[in-house]
Parts: C-alpha cells; sequence; structure tokens
C-alpha cells in the first residue's frame, strides 16, 4: 500500500457516518434549544411577572452567550483538543436545562440560558472541526452542509414538541417545554461517547506514533497514513 494515501482520498465508511450523525445531532439540539424559548415565552411572562426588559433580555440571552461560547470555544477547541469540547456542550445542555424547570426569577432564567447559548457557540467550531479533520474530501461539503439542515430539524421539532406540551402540559408546561432539552443534550452525550481525538490535532500538538496508531481501530484499512513517519499528506 502506498505511503502516501491520506484521509482526503479514503472511503467514506461506517466511522464517517457515525461522526455525522454525533456532530449532525450537536446542530439538531442547538435549533432545538433555540427555538423552545419562543414557544415557551407565552406562559413564561405571566409566571415570573417579566417586565418588557426582561423578556427581551431573555430572548436575546441564547444569542448573547452564542457570541462568548463561539469565541472561547474556537480558543479551547485548538488548546485542549476537539474530544473534550465535544462533550462540554451537551453537558451544559443537559445541567442547565434540567434547572430550568425549578427557575424562579427573570434573571436566573437570563443566566441559564446564556449558558445553554455557550454551549451553542462551542459547539459550532468543535462540531465542524471534527467533521473537517476526519473527512475525505469528498464528502466533506455535504455533511457540512447537512449540519445546517439538521438545525432547522431542530428548530421544527421544537415548534411541533412544545406547542403540544403547551397544549396538553397545563399551568406550569412552560417548565417541561425548556427542560425537554436535557433529554435530547442527554442522547447526544450517548452517542458521543467513543469519539477518538482529531489524529490533525494530535499531530499539530505533537501526538505520538503509539497514541495516533490506536485510532486506527476507527477508521478503514486505508488510513495506513496514520502510524506512516511521513505524515506530509496529512
Amino acid at each position: 500500500m502506498s505511503a502516501t494515501v491520506s484521509i482526503e482520498d479514503v472511503p467514506l465508511n461506517r466511522f464517517h457516518k457515525i461522526l455525522t450523525l454525533r456532530s449532525g445531532g450537536g446542530s439538531f439540539v442547538d435549533g432545538y434549544v433555540l427555538s423552545i424559548i419562543g414557544i415557551a415565552m407565552t406562559q413564561v411572562s405571566p409566571a415570573l411577572g417579566l417586565t418588557a426588559f426582561w423578556e427581551g433580555m431573555i430572548a436575546a440571552s441564547a444569542l448573547i452567550g452564542i457570541f462568548f461560547g463561539g469565541f472561547f470555544g474556537g480558543l479551547l477547541t485548538d488548546k485542549l483538543g476537539r474530544r473534550l469540547l465535544y462533550f462540554v456542550g451537551p453537558t451544559l445542555f443537559i445541567v442547565c436545562s434540567v434547572s430550568q424547570y425549578w427557575v424562579e426569577s427573570g434573571i436566573t432564567l437570563f443566566v441559564l440560558r446564556f449558558m445553554i447559548g455557550v454551549a451553542v457557540g462551542i459547539e459550532y467550531p468543535v462540531a465542524t472541526s471534527f467533521l473537517v479533520e476526519f473527512l475525505p474530501k469528498k464528502y466533506r461539503g455535504p455533511r457540512l452542509a447537512a449540519l445546517t439542515l439538521l438545525w432547522f430539524a431542530g428548530a421544527a421539532t421544537a415548534y411541533i414538541l412544545g406547542e403540544a406540551i403547551m397544549n396538553f402540559g397545563g399551568a406550569e408546561a412552560w417548565r417541561l417545554a425548556l427542560s425537554s432539552t436535557a433529554i435530547i443534550g442527554a442522547l447526544l452525550f450517548i452517542i458521543r461517547l467513543g469519539t477518538p481525538e482529531s489524529p490533525r490535532w494530535l499531530i499539530g500538538k505533537g501526538g505520538g506514533r503509539k497514541r495516533i496508531a490506536s485510532l486506527n481501530r476507527f477508521m478503514a484499512p486505508t488510513l495506513a497514513w496514520l502510524t506512516c513517519p511521513n505524515r506530509a499528506t496529512v
């Protein structure tokens, strides 16, 4: 086998498909969590006695969080690795979504929604980095585009499921609607278990041959380049 075989040219395999699901699941959750607040706000405002100011702040809180999450998430992804940051988003989704069930004030809800926005901001750089660094170039564009479609799928699910919860959940339905993201976040956390670190990041950080070679079990046999001394084609 030629030592010049690179990740750019290998066939699409099962690992690539699972990785697309893992990263695409993050986009689905992003669309869901950012849209569900619009459904719940009809009950949130009277329940918490929100002023117009706090209604606006809560509506914008996740977007503010995305700004900070995207900025620091990109830096941390490069510094700490893709795999670690891959689980930060789902963890924040779970913790903050569950916490919303017991929220009693506008400022608390703002903080929780802000942290959820931070999680969304972190998701963007880490999910795309994984796909770009693992996928062969032939399939990279379509599968990155699929992330956008999954975002809208998550948003549509939020409106459908949110309306159902609001119609049948009673006076406290908004709490159920906001905390429902925890279920999707938990599923996302589970499907991401077993994801290896990006070989490109390992090489960039001086990862040893044994650490890089250990990734072979996730990839097709054509990824002999992982243990090849000449890695110029990576």
